[in-house]
C-alpha cells in the first residue's frame, strides 16, 4: 500500500509540474502568474521529500436543468453555449468538478493550486487553472498572495463554483451571470483585526485578466490595471461586506468594433459622429463594479442579500443595478429557502439618446446595430426561486430548486436565445434544477 501511495503521489506531482510549465509558457507576459507557476515546480520537487505537507481536496456538482420554453432558456452566465432544455435534462450548464492542492513550504509560506473542469469549448491548462498562487503570512494580521487568484468582485465570486458552500443550486444569475470572470492574475494584500464582538478584514488587489467565456462564439474582454478594495465585518451571527473594483477594458469584441467604425464614417454628415463613435467602444473605457452584501442569522433562520452596481464610460456597458434577497430556514438536515433576484438596466432607444443621429434608409440598419450594442449587456429580468437542500452527509447535499423568471423586452441577454436582443419581446420562463453537491 505504501508503494502504491508513493506512485500516486509522484503521478500527482508530475501533473503539477506539467501544469505549471505549460501555464508558465502561456502566461509568460503575466508576471505574477508566471512566478507562481515557476515556484510551483520547486514546490513539486520538495513534496517528494515531505509528503505530509501536501493536502489534496476537491469539490463538485452534478446538476441538471430543464425548462418549459425554447425561447428564453436558462444558462449559468451569458457566455455559455449550453443551456436548460425543454422536455429534457441538461447536465452541462452547472455540472463541474474541482481539485485543490495545498502545499506548505514553511510555516509562513504555502502554495495553492485549484483546477476546475466544466463544460467549455476550449479545454486546456490555462482554462481549467482557477488558482495558482503563493501565499505568505507576514504577521498573524497581514498576508500577501501573488499569482492567479479567484475573482473577488462580488461576495460569492471566489466560491461561485463551490455549491456545497451555499444553500442554492447556483448563485443568483442576475448578479453573477453578468460578470463571467472567475480568476485574475495579480497580487493582493489582506489585513485582519480581531475585536471583542466582530472581526475586521480589509483586502486590496491589483492585476489583470479576461472574462471567462465558455463558448468560442464569444470573444473575451481583457481587463487591465484592475484594482479592487474590500472591507468586511464578521461576527458570530452577522456579516457585512463592501467591495469596489475599477478596471479598464483593453479591447472591443468584433461587433462593437464594426459598429464603432461604421458610426465614425458618418462624420461628414453628422458633426457628433466621432464623439458618439468613441462612446460606443468599450476599449479603453473605465469599468466599475460595486457590491454590498449582508447576512444575519436569527435562530434557525437566515436572511441575506446583495446589491451591486455596474457602470462604465461606454454605452456598450451602461449602468445596471442588480441584487438578490434570500430567506432560509434550517430544520435538522434540511434547508428550505426563498430567493428573489433581479437585474435592471434602462432600455436604450437611439432616437431618444441621440436625437441628431441621421436615421435615413441608408443608416437604418446601422441604427439597429447601435441599439443592439447598447442592449446586449443591458439585462432586465426578475426571478423568484424556491428550493430545498438536504444534507445527506457533512460533505454531500442534494438540492432541488424551481424558479420563475420574468424577462422584459430588450432585456434578454442573460437567457439562451436567437437573433437580436432588440427584437426580443417580454416573456416568462420556468426552470427546474436538481443537483448533488459534494466535497472531498
Amino acid at each position: 500500500m505504501l508503494e502504491i501511495a508513493k506512485i500516486l503521489t509522484k503521478i500527482k506531482l508530475l501533473a503539477i509540474v506539467g501544469t505549471t510549465i505549460k501555464l508558465g509558457k502561456k502566461m509568460i507576459n503575466k508576471p505574477f502568474t508566471f512566478i507562481a507557476a515557476a515556484v510551483s515546480i520547486l514546490v513539486a520537487q520538495c513534496v517528494l521529500a515531505d509528503q505530509e505537507k501536501l493536502k489534496v481536496s476537491g469539490f463538485g456538482t452534478l446538476a441538471s436543468a430543464t425548462a418549459d420554453t425554447r425561447i428564453y432558456q436558462f444558462r449559468n452566465d451569458r457566455s455559455q453555449a449550453e443551456y436548460a432544455k425543454k422536455d429534457g435534462f441538461a447536465f452541462k450548464p452547472l455540472s463541474l468538478i474541482g481539485v485543490q492542492l495545498d502545499y506548505s513550504v514553511s510555516d509562513d509560506l504555502d502554495f495553492v493550486g485549484q483546477f476546475v473542469y466544466r463544460e467549455q469549448d476550449e479545454q486546456n491548462i490555462d482554462s481549467i487553472t482557477q488558482m495558482a498562487f503563493l501565499r505568505y503570512g507576514i504577521t498573524p494580521s497581514w498576508q500577501v498572495r501573488a499569482g492567479r487568484l479567484a475573482a473577488d468582485i462580488f461576495h460569492f465570486s471566489d466560491t461561485r463554483d463551490v455549491s456545497i458552500a451555499y444553500p442554492w443550486v447556483k448563485v443568483p444569475t442576475e448578479v453573477y451571470g453578468i460578470v463571467p470572470a472567475r480568476s485574475f492574475d495579480g497580487a493582493d494584500i489582506s489585513y485582519l483585526r480581531r475585536y471583542r464582538d466582530f472581526n475586521l478584514s480589509v483586502k486590496g488587489f491589483w492585476g489583470e485578466g479576461e472574462s471567462d467565456f465558455s463558448s468560442n462564439a464569444f470573444e473575451p474582454i481583457v481587463f487591465r490595471d484592475l484594482r479592487s478594495l474590500g472591507i468586511e465585518l464578521t461576527a458570530f451571527d452577522w456579516s457585512v461586506a463592501l467591495k469596489h473594483t475599477r478596471t479598464e477594458a483593453e479591447n472591443d469584441n468584433f461587433d462593437i468594433a464594426q459598429v464603432r467604425s461604421a458610426v465614425a464614417l458618418l462624420q461628414p454628415f453628422w458633426s457628433g459622429a466621432s464623439d458618439f463613435a468613441n462612446s460606443v467602444q468599450l476599449r479603453n473605457a473605465t469599468i466599475q463594479y460595486t457590491s454590498l452584501y449582508a447576512n444575519h442569522y436569527l435562530g434557525d433562520w437566515e436572511v441575506s442579500g446583495e446589491l451591486s452596481h455596474i457602470d462604465s464610460e461606454s454605452i456598450a456597458l451602461r449602468p445596471s443595478f442588480n441584487g438578490f434577497l434570500n430567506v432560509s430556514y434550517l430544520y435538522g438536515a434540511h434547508t428550505f429557502y426563498g430567493l428573489f433576484s433581479f437585474a435592471k438596466t434602462d432600455t436604450y432607444f437611439l432616437s431618444e439618446e441621440q436625437p441628431n443621429f441621421p436615421i435615413i434608409p441608408a443608416t437604418a440598419e446601422l441604427a439597429i446595430f447601435v441599439e443592439e450594442v447598447a442592449s446586449s449587456l443591458a439585462h432586465n429580468q426578475q426571478t423568484i426561486s424556491v428550493g430545498w437542500r438536504w444534507d445527506l452527509r457533512e460533505n454531500l447535499a442534494f438540492k432541488a430548486q424551481v424558479e420563475r423568471t420574468d424577462i422584459d423586452a430588450r432585456g434578454t441577454g442573460l437567457r439562451a436565445r436567437n437573433g437580436l436582443v432588440v427584437d426580443d419581446e417580454e416573456g416568462i420562463a420556468h426552470t427546474l434544477f436538481l443537483a448533488l453537491s459534494f466535497s472531498f
